[in-house]
């Protein structure tokens, strides 16, 4: 891929070409995952991708670009070229749910030669610009992603996620009424067969309250602990309720960090 993309920006010019010195520090986060209500991903021949933030998947890649954006570093180099002819590079649109779009495009270095310019890309470094501001940064990850890896997002929940939630509902039915507001998030967290049976085996499980999906409150998870077993079907033997979970906690539960 590293080699691929650096074909991608050598031109001949006969214009000068701006440097940004980083001589200012950014106010960090520059995005919260609250503000955004999409990304979308121009790429090379017309080629293109829209991640929305009602999407619950691809929630999660927006969460992980902006973190991306968040962690990076300041650089020194270009941030804008005047050019006869634009390059077609790919580009990252972000849609804040205010109106406004904010743009990240890969960065390029340049030498001169012979009263030529020729520029390539810079390796693990973006321009992001946003209100009439541009901005040199460093993250390999962003970089990465833009030129190639957003193509590979998976589209809809991944085939473990899917049976998690087969598995959940199969058991849900057997839960008390009193936790019936537990399904948002659901987790197989460990299964163990007993006696090494392939039939009969111990689950644990556990889910957040959709009470508090509107964000006015933290979240509770509950962990139940059930048998299933052919003679017997499915027995719950422990609940416990955690309250007011953390941020972090409740975003690992649906699939939102690591």
């Amino acid at each position: 891929m590293k080699n691929i993309v650096l074909l991608f920006l050598v031109i001949g010019l006969f214009c000068p070409v701006d440097i940004t010195e980083a001589s200012f520090q950014l106010q960090k986060p520059l995005l919260t995952p609250e503000d955004v209500l999409s990304l979308q991903v121009n790429g090379l021949y017309g080629r293109f991708r829209l991640f929305n933030e009602s999407d619950g998947d691809e929630e999660v890649t927006i969460n992980k670009v902006i973190k991306w954006i968040n962690t990076s570093s300041l650089s020194i180099g270009p941030t804008e070229l005047k050019l006869n002819t634009t390059p077609t590079l790919p580009k990252l649109k972000i849609k804040m749910k205010n109106g406004n779009i904010s743009v990240i495009e890969p960065a390029y270095n340049c030498i001169s030669a012979s009263n030529t310019k020729i520029c390539t890309l810079a390796e693990g470094e973006v321009i992001y610009t946003w209100d009439n501001k541009k901005v040199r940064l460093q993250s390999r990850e962003l970089f990465d992603w833009l030129l190639v890896e957003w193509k590979y997002e998976s589209v809809g929940a991944s085939k473990e996620e899917l049976l998690e939630e087969t598995l959940y509902s199969r058991y849900y039915p057997y839960f008390d009424k009193t936790y019936s507001d537990f399904i948002m998030c659901p987790r197989i967290d460990k299964i163990e067969r007993i006696n090494g049976d392939t039939r009969r085996h111990i689950v644990r499980v556990s889910a957040l309250n959709y009470s508090a999906h509107h964000g006015d409150i933290p979240y509770d998870r509950i962990h139940i602990t059930l048998i299933d077993t052919p003679e017997n079907g499915v027995k719950i033997i422990k609940v416990e309720i955690q309250k007011g979970i953390s941020v972090t906690e409740s975003r690992k539960q649906c699939r939102r960090e690591n």
